[in-house]
């Protein structure tokens, strides 16, 4: 698989297979996000991985899915078996701004994700606080998003948007369709 082929392939997974991520898979995720693009180099990011059930478990309530389905949130036997936490670190950032090289990071763990035939969601309604003092992180560490990670139990594909409709929908096999803008609408001319 080269790189165009893991964009146009990766779509969010929100219901995964029970079957566990290896920790030295995470880290290969992680090893990525190392090299992903960092504002003057300052590479103010950590990441902290959660394998542990009862701590995916105590997690999940702090999390929000899927806002544009019914019921888009995992069931208890299709949640992700992994979460990589990506955090800010405010020794090195002080003005705690992160969002940048987060998104960046974030972007190339799901790419190498894809490659590894798993299937992510980037989470960013989540409540930060709950979830960092479960993770136990000290005061200069920042939770910026959350990572869920797993095998895919569930298809996602890009389909062409009708009508400005943003709206990703489920169709009758299950597969969440993700509308996308056309080539000739988003090229400046």
């Amino acid at each position: 698989m080269n790189v165009y082929e893991a964009i146009m392939n990766r779509r969010t997974i929100r219901k995964f297979t029970q079957e566990p991520v290896l920790e030295d898979t995470l880290v290969k995720l992680i090893d990525c996000a190392r090299y992903a693009a960092y504002g003057a180099n300052m590479q103010p990011l950590k990441f902290m991985t959660v394998t542990d059930k009862a701590k995916l478990e105590e997690i999940f309530p702090h999390t929000k899915w899927a806002g544009c389905l019914k019921d888009g949130a995992p069931k208890e036997n299709e949640r992700p078996t992994a979460y990589i936490a990506v955090l800010g670190d405010s020794k090195i950032r002080p003005n705690r701004s992160y969002e940048v090289e987060a998104g960046a990071a974030v972007t190339t763990m799901m790419l190498e994700a894809v490659e590894l035939g798993l299937g992510s969601c980037w989470l960013g309604a989540i409540d930060r606080q709950g979830i960092s003092r479960i993770l136990g992180l000290d005061e200069s560490l920042d939770l910026v998003y959350l990572l869920a990670l797993g095998y895919p139990m569930q298809k996602s594909r890009a389909v062409e948007m009708q009508n400005g409709d943003t709206k990703y929908y489920e169709s009758e096999d299950g597969t969440i369709n993700v509308p996308k803008r056309s080539l000739e609408e988003i090229i400046v001319k």
